[in-house]
C-alpha cells in the first residue's frame, strides 16, 4: 500500500499540486482592519453561491421538462410530492436573489476601494462580464416554472430589450424566438439557462480566480500622508517631496504602488489557515440566511401560465425593477433612453473606468468625483427598485375560486387551446369559449367531457377527454368563468345604471365620470368584478370608488353578484375618443 506521502508525490509529479497548494493557500494577504477582513469574505461567498446554484439546478433539471405542456406540473411536482423538492426549489429559487444581493455588494466595495486600478484592471473587467452573467440567469430561470408571474415577467423583459434602436426586434426574436413568447421561448430560455450561460461562467469565473491568485488580493485603501497639507498637491499626484509643481508620472506612482504592495504583502498573513477560516464561517452564515429564507418563505407555485389573459400585472423580478420603474419616466418613444442608453452608458463606464482613472488614489475620500458617481448611482438604483414595488397594481389580482382554478390546470393540461380559442387565442376549430356563447346547459357539457360519443352524432369530432366527473365539473367552472359567470337577472342593468350609472357608461349608456365599461368583460373575470364592487380599495388603495357591500354600501351579495355578471358580458370595446 502506498504511504500518503507516496501519494502525494505520485500526484505532484504529474499535476504539479505542490505548487497549485502554494499558489491557492500559502499566499499572503495584506493585512487590514477586522471590518475589511469580512468584506474580502464576499467574494468566497459568491463562489459557493455559483456552486449551490450549479448544485441545486442539476438535481431540479432530472424532474424538469421544457415544454409550456409539462413545464408548470414539473415544477409543482418537484414543489409538492418530489423527494426534499421544495426545499431544493426554494435553495435554488432564494440563491439566485443571493447572487444577485452578493455580486453587487462585491463590486461596490472592490469599486470604492479602488481595487480595479492597475494592475487589476482585468480582474475588473472579468468581474463586470460575471456580473451580466448573473443577471441573465435570473432572467431566463425566472421564466422556467412557466406560472402567470414568470410569464409575464418575460413579456416585460422582453419588450424592455426590444426598446433598442435599430435592433430592438432582433433582440427579441432572438430570445422569444417568434413574435411572442410561447414554446420556442420557453426552450431557449431553458437552453441558455443549463447549457451556454453555466459554460461562459465556468469560463470567466476560471480566468477572474486566476487574476485574483496572480495579482494577489487588493490592500485595503490608505489616504496619501500628504493629503492635508497638500491637498490639491495629492490629487494631482504631486509628491511634496519633489517640491512644489513637480507631479509623479503615472509609471512612477504605479511602481511606488508596487513596492509598497509587495511590502505589504510580506508583512501579511497566509491564506490558509487565517483567511480561509473567515472565509468558512461566512459561507456557513450565509447558508444559514438562505436555509431560513427557504423555509419561511418557500418557492411558490403560482397558477399556470395564460397567454390569453389580459388581466395579470406585468411586473419583473426585483433586481429588474429600477428599469421596470425608469420606463414610465420616458414615455413612448423616449422609453430606449431608459431601457438601453441609460444601462449602456452605465456598462460602458464600467468597463472603462481603470484605463480613465489610472493615478494610484485608492482611497474613497481621495477620489470624490468616481465615490460620489457610485453612491448615487447606487441611491437611484434603490430608489427606483422601493418606488416600483410599492408603485400600486395595474391590474390588482384576485385568486381564481379553487374548481376554477382547476378547471383553468386542465385547460392547459389537456391541450384544449387545440380546438377552442379563449379571446381570440387559439385554435378556432371549436367555439371561441369566451367570445361565443354556449349553446348547451352544464348537465350536457359535462357528459360531452367525460363521455363525447354519447352526445354527439355518429362520426362527429370530439375531444375524446374522458374525464372523471370532478375533473369535467372544474372544467365548466372555468369555462363557465370565462362566459361571465353564469346568466344575469332582468334587474341586473337597473341595479348597475342606478348604483353606477352617473360614473360609468355601458354600451353609450351613463356617465362620463369613470371609464366607459362597455368592454370589461374581455379583460377582467367575473370574480375580480364580484371583489372590486364590494371593496374598491382592498385591491386598489388610490381609488375613490366607495364600497357598495352591506353594511358600508346599499347592496347585497347577490345584487353584486348580479351586476357582476351583467358586466363580465359587457365584451364590445367602447370606441376610442377623438
Amino acid at each position: 500500500m502506498w504511504s500518503r506521502l507516496q501519494l502525494s508525490k505520485w500526484f505532484d509529479e504529474r499535476l504539479g499540486t505542490r505548487a497549485i497548494r502554494v499558489a491557492l493557500f500559502d499566499r499572503n494577504i495584506p493585512k487590514s482592519s477586522p471590518l475589511v477582513e469580512w468584506i474580502y469574505t464576499l467574494g468566497s461567498v459568491l463562489l459557493f453561491f455559483f456552486i449551490l446554484q450549479a448544485v441545486t439546478g442539476m438535481m431540479l433539471a432530472m424532474n424538469y421538462v421544457a415544454s409550456p405542456d409539462h413545464a408548470f406540473d414539473a415544477a409543482r411536482y418537484i414543489s409538492t410530492s418530489a423527494p426534499m423538492g421544495q426545499f431544493i426549489r426554494g435553495l435554488h429559487s432564494w440563491g439566485a436573489t443571493a447572487m444577485v444581493v452578493v455580486i453587487g455588494a462585491h463590486m461596490l466595495t472592490t469599486f470604492l476601494s479602488g481595487s480595479y486600478k492597475y494592475p487589476r484592471e482585468s480582474t475588473w473587467i472579468t468581474g463586470v462580464v460575471l456580473f451580466l452573467i448573473v443577471m441573465l440567469f435570473g432572467f431566463t430561470g425566472y421564466l422556467l416554472p412557466w406560472n402567470q408571474k414568470s410569464y409575464w415577467a418575460t413579456v416585460v423583459g422582453t419588450n424592455i430589450a426590444g426598446a433598442t434602436p435599430y435592433i430592438g426586434q432582433y433582440i427579441v426574436r432572438f430570445f422569444r424566438g417568434g413574435s411572442e413568447v410561447g414554446p420556442q421561448t420557453l426552450t431557449r430560455f431553458y437552453a441558455l439557462h443549463v447549457l451556454m450561460l453555466p459554460a461562459a461562467l465556468i469560463v470567466f469565473v476560471s480566468v477572474h480566480l486566476f487574476m485574483v491568485v496572480r495579482q494577489g488580493i487588493s490592500a485595503p485603501p490608505k489616504r496619501h500622508p500628504e493629503y492635508g497639507r497638500h491637498g490639491i498637491n495629492a490629487q494631482l499626484g504631486i509628491d511634496p517631496g519633489l517640491g512644489v509643481g513637480a507631479q509623479l508620472s503615472v509609471d512612477d506612482q504605479r511602481s511606488r504602488a508596487a513596492d509598497e504592495y509587495h511590502r505589504e504583502k510580506e508583512a501579511g498573513e497566509s491564506f490558509y489557515p487565517f483567511y480561509l477560516s473567515k472565509d468558512a464561517v461566512a459561507v456557513l452564515l450565509a447558508l444559514s440566511v438562505l436555509v431560513i429564507l427557504v423555509l419561511k418563505y418557500p418557492a411558490e407555485i403560482g397558477e399556470i401560465a395564460d397567454p390569453a389573459s389580459t388581466s395579470y400585472n406585468p411586473r419583473p423580478d426585483w433586481y429588474f425593477l429600477f428599469l421596470f420603474q425608469a420606463l414610465k419616466y420616458f414615455p413612448g418613444s423616449m422609453e430606449s433612453v431608459a431601457a438601453v442608453m441609460l444601462p449602456g452608458l452605465a456598462l460602458l463606464v464600467l468597463v472603462s473606468v481603470p484605463f480613465f482613472d489610472r493615478r494610484m488614489r485608492q482611497h474613497p475620500l481621495d477620489r470624490p468625483i468616481a465615490t460620489g458617481f457610485a453612491i448615487s448611482a447606487l441611491v437611484g438604483v434603490i430608489a427606483l427598485t422601493v418606488i416600483g414595488a410599492q408603485s400600486p397594481l395595474l391590474n390588482p389580482y384576485v385568486p381564481e375560486l379553487p374548481t376554477v382554478a382547476e378547471g383553468h390546470r386542465l385547460f392547459h393540461e389537456l391541450n384544449c387551446a387545440y380546438c377552442h380559442a379563449v379571446n381570440g387565442r387559439g385554435s378556432r376549430i371549436g367555439p371561441d369559449l369566451m367570445l361565443d356563447p354556449l349553446k348547451h346547459d352544464k348537465a350536457w357539457i359535462v357528459v360531452h367531457l367525460e363521455r363525447p360519443g354519447e352526445v354527439f352524432r355518429p362520426g362527429a369530432r370530439t375531444a375524446m377527454t374522458g374525464l372523471l366527473p370532478e375533473e369535467s365539473s372544474d372544467l365548466f367552472d372555468y369555462i363557465n368563468e370565462l362566459q361571465g359567470g353564469g346568466p344575469y337577472s332582468d334587474k341586473a342593468s337597473r341595479l348597475f345604471y342606478r348604483n353606477c350609472g352617473k360614473c360609468h357608461m355601458v354600451a353609450g349608456h351613463g356617465g362620463a365620470k369613470a371609464p366607459d365599461l362597455s368592454g370589461i368583460g374581455l379583460v377582467r373575470s367575473v370574480s375580480f368584478i364580484h371583489r372590486y364592487i364590494e371593496d374598491p380599495k382592498a385591491l386598489y388603495s388610490q381609488t375613490k370608488m366607495p364600497p357598495f357591500l352591506q353594511p358600508e354600501g346599499k347592496l347585497t351579495h347577490v345584487e353584486i353578484e348580479d351586476i357582476a355578471r351583467f358586466l363580465a358580458h359587457q365584451r364590445t370595446p367602447a370606441p376610442p375618443k377623438n
